[in-house]
């Protein structure tokens, strides 16, 4: 199959508006003991109809296991595959419930070395705004209630969003509507003058670092987990044409409680149009290896269900 067919955002968004809208007053009106062993039978399902996004998972979690053979006993159980789709769908749920008010700022167990708060509360004027290199390890859907707990903050979520028009809508109608999506499909002048206005109004960025862009274009092949794979050039790009510092977020459950990892990496990213491609590939060298530690604490939570070492390119 060609790639641009295989292509994430090629694929169809599964599940209807009316199954998102069911979701959404599920959470807010059931009880957790019903809910459980309703969300069981819909990943039943999507488990047993999605025969590409079992074995690319099982794939992830064969990598995963190799490179990290402490996870080996965890990933090798029967079943483990399956508790990645159960996993997913409980981020979905907790998704709807931190806008519905079920899951709340103070839930959160914040891990903040570099005090990045400190320029969330206390914005000081004619500072510019921030980067927030993001992942799809766990729940970033959680973090948005930084933006219910910090007033100052505005967040700009840089998506494709033509790839979950019904997932977005149904976020806005739970009560989204004070996140701003922008819909990115590639950095064109129109793109980085509108971003860079709102930079320097203060304004904060987030965007994926783990998903190659809708174009194919703009992509370094790094390894991760011990085989290459395809990354995007955009969020660094992005950083170095905007020149303003750049944090990672990561945000996954643990023990029943979120855990929301902020922390800086880079107060800039510099580098020259001759030796742009190298240095680029070394900050995605240094994020792929940050991705590859944090997957290790929460192995069954990168929700990453598409063809991500584009195995059916090799020989099997």
């Amino acid at each position: 199959m060609a790639n641009s067919i295989r292509h994430w955002a090629n694929q169809q968004e599964r599940g209807s508006s009316f199954a998102l809208l069911l979701t959404r007053y599920l959470v807010k009106y059931c009880p957790v003991l019903l809910l459980s062993p309703i969300v069981c039978i819909v990943v039943a399902y999507f488990y047993l109809t999605a025969s590409s996004a079992r074995r690319n998972v099982a794939c992830y979690q064969h990598l995963l296991a190799k490179s990290h053979t402490e996870l080996s006993r965890i990933l090798s159980i029967k079943g483990s595959v399956f508790w990645q789709f159960y996993a997913f769908a409980q981020a979905i749920v907790d998704r709807f419930a931190v806008w519905q008010g079920r899951i709340r700022y103070e839930d959160l167990i914040i891990h903040d070395p570099d005090n990045l708060t400190q320029y969330i509360d206390q914005p000081v004027a004619g500072t510019t705004g921030q980067i927030f290199v993001c992942s799809h390890l766990g729940n970033t859907e959680i973090c948005r209630a930084l933006v219910k707990k910090h007033k100052s903050l505005i967040l700009n979520v840089l998506i494709h969003s033509s790839h979950a028009v019904k997932f977005n809508k149904a976020l806005k109608d739970a009560g989204a509507s004070r996140i701003r999506l922008i819909q990115v499909t590639s950095l064109d002048t129109k793109v980085m003058m509108e971003l860079n206005e709102r930079v320097q109004r203060g304004e904060w960025l987030a965007i994926a670092a783990d998903r190659v862009p809708v174009r194919g274009e703009k992509i370094v092949a790094i390894p991760f987990l011990g085989q290459t794979a395809n990354w995007p050039q955009g969020p660094w790009l992005l950083a170095g044409l905007l020149k303003v510092p750049v944090n990672t977020l990561f945000c996954f459950k643990q023990q029943g409680k979120y855990h929301l990892h902020i922390q800086r990496f880079a107060a800039n990213v510099n580098w020259k149009r001759q030796k742009r491609e190298h240095c680029i590939k070394q900050y995605v060298q240094q994020y792929a290896q940050l991705l590859g530690t944090y997957c290790c604490k929460a192995p069954r939570q990168w929700f990453n269900f598409f063809d991500f070492w584009n195995q059916d390119d090799r020989a099997i």
